[in-house]
């Protein structure tokens, strides 16, 4: 399981799981740069679509 670098969830990642990168659910939705920063670290990590999903709704 990879974790979501901002609330540590399961950030539900295909490539983490074995799976075809065109089937994760990332590949569907636009990820505001504004989060992208927020959550940016030394080492690659997806950030989930529950923390999407609100930054969207909230704006924050």
């Amino acid at each position: 399981m990879s974790k979501c670098p901002l609330c540590n969830g399961d950030n539900a990642c295909a490539i983490s799981n074995g799976k075809n990168p065109e089937t994760c659910w990332c590949m569907s939705v636009q990820i505001p740069t504004q989060l992208l920063e927020r959550a940016a670290s030394e080492r690659e990590t997806c950030i989930c679509e529950t923390c999407v999903d609100n930054w969207n709704e909230k704006g924050c």
